[in-house]
């Protein structure tokens, strides 16, 4: 009797860690609170505080700039302390400063609560996605990663469908809907008490007594990558505030997040399986080829008609590279400093996210045509990005494991 191709080619996969799946509900319940506030972010910084497109590229800009500082720091401390612990302050500090935006009167409250909620993330981003590494071996990651983004996106549709209703039914209550992004947020903290562990220190510690931040040079290509595809790739609130200019009701702004959302829920965690299969290198190309098409098409649409499909194609690049692109450092990392790498990662990406605030918005107010020159900005400088990934190797290092 012979096995079917299906049972015989490819073996069956392992559960993932009980860790990894605390994990994925905790980027589920944080980005439920999140989103739920991040798609009326635009319009109530230029409606109600009186900012302009040049606040709102500032606002996401400077404040993932200043969580990008204190992410290598974050990691390296993580290499030599454990995981667990920036892990639970990180998502603690965003818990408890992410409501207060119900009580700003000024463009400037709206950016220091932005900030201090993005440093939160700076602290906890890079020892989570070390942690993943740790725990779950080469072959597997893309699906490990794959599984946190899509609970993560799934988080981020469920919160702006829960914006939605509450606003239908409380009409202009933000304010009130931003003080209540606490209970998801306090929902987040226990589930890390209780699920969220670190392996025995030997998976994680450093040879050296020091902290060591020094970057390998394995590294250096695919940070170059990123930094080039980073400043393309503005606050997607551009993309909220294009659909508002084309038509969209306010009240029905964070449906368009809930659907593209949900694209990027439904493709990463296939999308992860593939990267395990090719290679995330390859993956990972592949996802800013297709977020380069999304843009370029949305650049070219002036209706509703054409952009909003542009916006699900952004969706599922976004859903194709992410995973891809968390293996790839993963397996770039030297032994023993996983959370050193992805603290460069990091550091590398949000560095870029003020001057690619600044650019989308400068280009953004240039005319009829800004959000076409924006949009087709973002899209040329992701196909550099995809071109420069051709000088890493085709297979990934062993010092990552």
């Amino acid at each position: 009797m012979h096995s079917s191709p299906a049972t015989s080619d490819r073996p069956a996969e392992r559960p993932l860690p009980a860790t990894i799946r605390g994990l994925g509900w905790t980027s589920f319940l944080t980005d439920l609170s999140s989103e739920a506030i991040y798609p009326l972010l635009p319009a109530f910084v230029m409606r109600e505080l009186g900012g302009s497109a040049m606040s709102v590229g500032l606002l996401d800009g400077l404040a993932n700039m200043v969580a990008a500082l204190v992410r290598l720091p974050s990691g390296t401390l993580s290499d030599r302390f454990g995981r667990r612990p920036m892990i639970l302050v990180g998502y603690g500090l965003s818990a408890l400063v992410r409501p207060l935006m119900g009580l700003v009167a000024t463009p400037l409250g709206a950016l220091l609560v932005r900030a201090a909620d993005r440093f939160g993330k700076g602290i906890r981003t890079a020892p989570r996605d070390a942690l993943v590494a740790d725990l779950v071996p080469v072959e597997s990651r893309g699906r490990a990663f794959g599984h946190i983004r899509a609970l993560d996106h799934a988080g981020a549709a469920l919160g702006p469908l829960v914006a939605m209703l509450f606003l239908l039914a409380f009409p202009g209550r933000e304010r009130m809907l931003f003080l209540l992004s606490i209970v998801p947020g306090i929902m987040t903290l226990l589930v890390i008490w209780r699920h969220v562990r670190d392996p025995p220190a030997a998976t994680h510690a450093t040879a050296s007594t020091g902290l060591e931040m020094r970057l390998d040079r394995r590294q250096w290509p695919l940070l170059g990558a990123v930094a080039v595809w980073a400043l393309g790739a503005s606050s997607e609130q551009f993309l909220l505030l294009r659909a508002a200019d084309l038509g969209v009701p306010q009240a029905l702004i964070p449906l368009v997040w809930l659907v593209v959302s949900l694209v990027k829920s439904g493709m990463a965690t296939q999308a992860g399986r593939l990267s395990d299969r090719i290679h995330p290198r390859t993956a990972l190309a592949a996802g800013w080829l297709v977020f380069a098409a999304g843009y370029a098409g949305l650049a070219a649409s002036g209706s509703l008609v054409t952009a909003l499909p542009m916006m699900l194609v952004i969706g599922i690049a976004y859903g194709c590279a992410e995973p891809a692109e968390r293996a790839l450092v993963a397996a770039l990392a030297p032994a023993g400093r996983q959370g050193g790498a992805f603290g460069w990662y990091a550091l590398v990406q949000g560095s870029m996210a003020l001057p690619a605030g600044l650019l989308a918005g400068w280009l953004w107010q240039q005319g009829p045509h800004g959000p076409a020159w924006a949009f087709g900005a973002t899209a040329v400088l992701s196909v550099v990005a995809s071109g420069l990934l051709g000088v890493i190797p085709g297979r990934p290092a062993a010092g990552g494991e």
